[in-house]
């Protein structure tokens, strides 16, 4: 189980280990790692003493040797390859030196030794003596060291200096455990373990009289920690240690978790935190507790996520606290249908809001319902919760669009700037612009761009609540920011899948961002920018708002429901037919600003305010859209019958605006045409009817056309008003 690259007393990880190393000093060729600002410990020491010039040359520059890794240098007589004692000669020429008096070197001849084997330290080509086969140096090394085996001296000498984990002091049982727990990091492939960051924690346990971590829980050990090992990386290591060696003692997966009241997740091999866990505990009675048991692990292997999964426990031990005598009940005959009404009952209590409770009963539902289809236990036949049991909900509330006040402070190219952060930059913008969920988005891959056979760029993603994947059109500016994104992601982390990668807890790139780190960086952005409303109020924006936002203003710029729907990847109609609501207000303000008169060419009042503001608006719409007219709109309610026939120009309830200017015009010439036929034919009374219709056109023409309160841009002479010769003006 522990491999033996782990098995050692001395674990000397490598510089670029993604999970044990620690970076090495920014000095070339220098083989110490990094301790403060990039640089090792000696090197900043060394640029304190010469008053910290300039970082960059200074390290350009700097004498990469360092103590304990210094060539040793030999003896000063020529010919000699021990290594120095005193008087910069070896052992043996001192000695010498000392008998003849010390003379200077011209008068002293020193009779030189036979060349011996060299030391067996790799790199040092002293000559070895005594009888360890060492120079005299390291001969001296290996005596404090308490004379290792050699390849367990080599070991330590090239390894001096660098952070390393010494098992040594700890207890033969206590080592292994903390060996297998250092194995264990390196297989999670997540959280970074530096010696240097776990070291105050290997001392306390190496003082400690404790040969197991096992003989204490893990609160009795966080409580007994000292002050040096009681920091976050220490305290974290120690519960991730005895969670491990709590796997191999009790077992893992179905056979040895599920008979506990407690399940550990990443036991079973489902996705989530380390420490995930499903608590059957406040179950009461035992049966009930079995069956909700029986009951997740059914839904468990047919794919039902975690935070599902949590709703129907939440919901189950809802059942268990509100229903009258259940817990002290003994089987399942207890929850008939006076019970389950009991609980109906102090649920609706317990529980006010209406879309929580007809959650928990449809869970109870579901409970009830597995129980009979798998014949789990006998319930009575008439433990049945029916649909008239939920509560009545009321109307679901428009979507929650930003105002557009609000979006022009958040899309303000220089407040977007000051997210400094590239991926959550990209991230607001992937949201305003697309409307994707923001689980969807961080979770984008990192080859989510396709392009048609046109060139139309889509982006790709996953549509995780529906379970399948979805596209949505981007536009070029948007594209050219992805792509940069790409390029980076593939440089920090060359073999990530991922757009978005997390910064931390992610040595390989594979995790993307979480969802509550966007969540906590967005908030900061906006209290950092003091985005306001209208009346210079704080504003709270969740990342889900910019989704409605997104298909609002779809909505307002006339596109079909259906593409909406298609561009939300919606499944029902009805969920995108709730931004069509917003529609109609801004409509209701382009009608309200154009100015509309009647046949004789006084302006009318539409505006209504008070309750029957909504309803009002409703009776216009429904004229525009089912009693339009060629050249304006009729205001007769629905429900009346036109005693003008198709006269509506001598009607007093036809009301038009300066954007049938057009119509009018040609309605003109055909009017003063017919007039002067019918004056020709002797027909006075169709010559005077229409000369009525003629009367009525030139003063509405006159009225349109020399109105300054006409607010479209637009001039007659020009062609089009209010709406550019289309009806769409309003």
């Amino acid at each position: 189980m522990l491999r033996n690259e782990f098995r050692v007393d001395v674990l000397v990880p490598a510089a670029d280990d993604p999970i044990l190393g620690t970076p090495a000093c920014e000095v070339s060729d220098c083989v110490h790692s990094s301790r403060y600002g990039g640089l090792c410990s000696a090197h900043l020491r060394r640029w304190n003493l010469e008053d910290r010039p300039g970082r960059r040359a200074w390290v350009a520059s700097a004498d990469p040797t360092v103590m304990g890794h210094r060539p040793l240098q030999p003896c000063q007589v020529i010919g000699c390859g021990y290594g120095q004692h005193r008087y910069r000669l070896c052992y043996r020429h001192s000695r010498d030196w000392d008998k003849a008096g010390r003379p200077t070197v011209d008068q002293w001849t020193p009779t030189l030794a036979s060349m011996t084997s060299v030391c067996a330290l790799p790199g040092c080509s002293l000559w070895a003596e005594l009888d360890g086969g060492w120079c005299r140096s390291h001969h001296a090394r290996w005596r404090q060291r308490g004379r290792p085996p050699a390849a367990e001296f080599i070991a330590y000498c090239t390894s001096y200096g660098e952070d390393q984990f010494d098992f040594g002091p700890l207890p033969p049982q206590l080592r292994l455990e903390i060996q297998y727990a250092i194995q264990c990091r390196v297989d999670a492939n997540r959280t970074r373990t530096t010696p240097r960051s776990i070291k105050p924690l290997l001392d306390h346990l190496a003082g400690s009289a404790s040969v197991s971590l096992l003989d204490h829980s893990v609160q009795d050990w966080l409580a007994r920690l000292p002050a040096a090992a009681s920091t976050t990386s220490p305290r974290a290591f120690l519960g991730f240690a005895i969670d491990c060696l709590l796997d191999v003692r009790d077992g893992t997966g179905w056979d040895s978790e599920y008979p506990r009241d407690v399940w550990l997740l990443r036991r079973l091999g489902v996705a989530a935190g380390h420490g995930a866990r499903l608590d059957f505990t406040p179950v009461q009675p035992r049966w009930l507790r079995e069956l909700a048991k029986r009951w997740c692990r059914w839904r468990i292997s047919c794919g039902i996520g975690l935070g599902q999964l949590r709703k129907d426990l939440i919901a189950i031990v809802r059942l268990s606290r509100l229903t009258p005598g259940l817990a002290a009940s003994m089987g399942p005959a207890a929850l008939d249908r006076a019970a389950l009404e009991s609980y109906l009952a102090q649920l609706a209590v317990a529980v006010p809001h209406a879309k929580t409770r007809s959650s928990d009963i449809s869970s109870v539902t579901g409970l009830l319902r597995a129980v009979r289809q798998h014949r789990w236990a006998r319930l009575p036949a008439e433990a049945e919760l029916y649909p008239s049991d939920h509560p009545r909900r009321a109307e679901a509330s428009a979507p929650r669009a930003i105002p557009e006040f609000v979006m022009n402070q958040l899309e303000s190219a220089d407040n977007l700037a000051r997210l400094t952060d590239p991926r959550i930059r990209l991230l607001v913008e992937i949201l305003i612009r697309t409307g994707l969920r923001i689980g969807d988005a961080t979770r984008l891959g990192l080859d989510c761009l396709i392009r048609d056979h046109q060139g139309a760029v889509y982006l790709h993603y996953r549509n995780h609540k529906m379970r399948r994947d979805a596209m949505v059109p981007i536009d070029d500016e948007l594209t050219a920011k992805i792509e940069a994104q790409q390029i980076h992601a593939r440089k920090r982390f060359p073999d990530t899948s991922v757009l978005l990668p997390r910064g931390h807890a992610n040595p390989d790139g594979r995790f993307p961002i979480h969802t509550g780190t966007f969540d906590m960086r967005l908030k900061r952005w906006m209290a950092d920018i003091a985005v306001i409303d209208e009346f210079g109020c704080p504003v709270k924006v969740t990342p889900h708002q910019f989704r409605h936002t997104y298909a609002t203003r779809l909505i307002n710029n006339d596109v079909p429901q259906e593409v909406v729907r298609r561009l939300l990847d919606h499944t029902s109609h009805t969920m995108t037919a709730r931004y069509a609501r917003l529609a109609d207000t801004t409509i209701r303000e382009q009608w309200e600003r154009a100015q509309k008169i009647n046949i004789r060419g006084e302006p009318v009042d539409t505006s209504t305010d008070g309750p029957l503001a909504d309803a009002a608006w409703m009776k216009q719409n429904l004229s525009r859209a089912k009693m339009a007219l060629p050249n304006g709109y009729c205001g007769l309610p629905m429900q009346k019958s036109c005693p003008h026939a198709n006269a509506c120009l001598t009607c007093p309830l036809f009301v038009t605006t300066a954007e049938f200017l057009p119509q009018h015009h040609q309605q003109l010439a055909a009017t003063r045409a017919l007039v002067t036929r019918a004056e020709t034919d002797g027909h006075v009374r169709l010559a005077e009817m229409n000369r009525a219709v003629e009367t009525n056109l030139l003063t509405i023409i006159s009225t349109l056309e020399h109105d300054p309160s006409c607010r479209c841009g637009h001039t007659p002479s020009g062609g089009t008003c209010c709406g550019g010769g289309t009806s769409d003006a309003f």
